[in-house]
């Protein structure tokens, strides 16, 4: 019986751990499942500034006010396909660490 406790525990804590790191990305960018953590080294900047998430199957770009500024200490991206076998992904946002000194 202890064990099990500690099993509903765990699986407790994982769940609301996941809807807590979700809770605060803005509804102007995030609908369901958009939204979810990348590796920042996915990101890069083009000629104009613009910030491109790129994997071998997206390629979108951010730039003005899609652009935030990230809540903990990861990269994010908000982005969405009409159909789930479609392309151009959408990008609603993304979101980068503050550059600390």
């Amino acid at each position: 019986m202890p064990k099990l406790v500690c099993l509903l525990a765990a699986a407790l804590m994982l769940v609301s751990g996941a809807a807590t790191a979700h809770s605060w990305y803005p509804k102007e960018c995030c609908h369901d499942k958009d939204c979810h953590p990348i590796q920042c080294s996915e990101l890069r900047y083009d000629k104009d500034g613009d910030i491109i998430y790129e994997t071998k199957q997206i390629k979108v770009y951010f730039s003005g006010m899609q652009v935030k500024t990230s809540l903990d200490s990861y990269c994010h991206v908000c982005i969405s396909s009409p159909n789930a076998s479609m392309t151009p992904w959408i990008g609603q946002c993304v979101f980068i660490p503050k550059a600390t000194s």
